[in-house]
């Protein structure tokens, strides 16, 4: 049977969805990526007890579950991340932890690229760390809640979603030097996410497969190039050194390269507080093209709801997430309830975001 939820609320633990703005499928590449923290959040309440009992309840699913903080907490399923953060902190030298009822509620669309499970990583860490009596900074935050949710389950992403999580803002993450972060000033208004309401069955294998034929097609580069160097290489160099037709892996990789390059260019722009609308428009719709034409990310329907938000007036549009369904991010200053309505005329179901804030812990008593 499991616990009953009790007690007064002691501190409540508040973090963000994200939207990958340029540089989709380059951070476990090592290439640069652009993100932004948007303003639906996933919220974690939390309650002492005076045992060594964990309960947790998912208020959104009505699900309860329970587990001693004496020990090791078991998995349950493939990929459980709330006990994967416990046991992450409790082996960074906190063998006891307190009793304490957490309960999970949030606004960030699930299996939609906007990052629901990192947020829901990132926000068990900070929980968990509070009640070790923990001090991590946004970068600790990051780099553990990525050991607890990729490396313990040995799956194949980066650490674009922690660390935009973890910081808050729009964010430019130097992976080559191991994630550096520069907060860009840029100021973003008419950010529109149109859900697609597609869901695929293994995301995860999915990136792990784009992952392995990249890297795999990197090497094959190197045969002709010696010094290839996927941050570095001239997109021309390697364009030029293949003297027969473009294989899929061949394209997918020199894509890589055009989305590292496309990346460089936001960032210039991005750097400015006010951004030109116009060019920001089309750098997104050229991000969109790479990973449709490039990646093979898109799906029918989501290219009917972009199609559909553009003739509304949004200015860019693009696939979130690890693609093949999922959301669209629609930049449409000034015709936020236009493309809107578009988008849901088209059968999916939209909603306007703001850059959000980062990861936050409010003392509640």
């Amino acid at each position: 049977m499991v616990p009953t939820m009790k007690g007064n609320i002691e501190f409540r633990v508040r973090v963000p969805g994200r939207v990958c703005l340029f540089g989709e499928h380059s951070d476990y590449l090592g290439l640069d990526v652009i993100s932004a923290s948007i303003d639906r959040y996933i919220e974690l309440s939390v309650a002492p007890r005076e045992d060594d009992v964990v309960t947790i309840l998912y208020s959104d699913l009505d699900e309860k579950e329970h587990f001693s903080a004496e020990s090791e907490a078991a998995y349950l399923k493939k990929r459980d991340y709330v006990r994967s953060a416990f046991n992450t902190i409790r082996r960074r030298g906190s063998r006891s932890l307190p009793g304490a009822d957490i309960t999970v509620a949030g606004r960030i669309p699930i299996a939609a690229g906007l990052s629901s499970s990192s947020a829901l990583t990132v926000g068990a860490i900070l929980v968990f760390a509070r009640l070790a009596g923990l001090h991590l900074t946004p970068d600790d935050v990051a780099r553990v809640a990525f050991q607890a949710e990729v490396l313990e389950f040995g799956e194949s992403g980066g650490k674009q979603d922690h660390f935009t999580i973890a910081y808050g803002g729009i964010v430019h993450l130097d992976v080559g030097n191991d994630y550096r972060v520069t907060q860009l000033p840029a100021e973003l208004s008419g950010l529109v996410i149109g859900n697609s309401g597609e869901q695929k069955e293994d995301t995860v294998g999915d990136l792990a497969h784009l992952r392995g034929t990249i890297e795999e097609e990197y090497e094959t580069i190197k045969e002709s190039i010696e010094e290839f160097d996927p941050r570095e290489t001239d997109l021309e160099k390697v364009q030029s050194s293949s003297s027969q037709a473009q294989t899929v892996p061949r394209r997918m990789a020199e894509a890589t390269l055009q989305n590292r390059d496309l990346t460089a260019r936001a960032k210039k722009l991005l750097s400015k507080k006010i951004p030109n609308s116009e060019k920001l428009g089309q750098l997104i719709d050229d991000h969109h093209a790479i990973l449709r034409d490039g990646l093979g990310r898109s799906t029918k329907k989501i290219e009917r709801m972009i199609r559909a938000a553009k003739t509304a007036g949004a200015l860019g549009c693009k696939i979130n997430g690890s693609g093949g369904g999922g959301t669209i991010l629609a930049y449409a200053p000034g015709k936020e309830r236009e493309v809107m309505d578009a988008i849901e005329s088209a059968s999916g179901t939209a909603f306007e975001v703001s850059v959000g804030q980062g990861a936050s812990l409010t003392r509640v008593r």
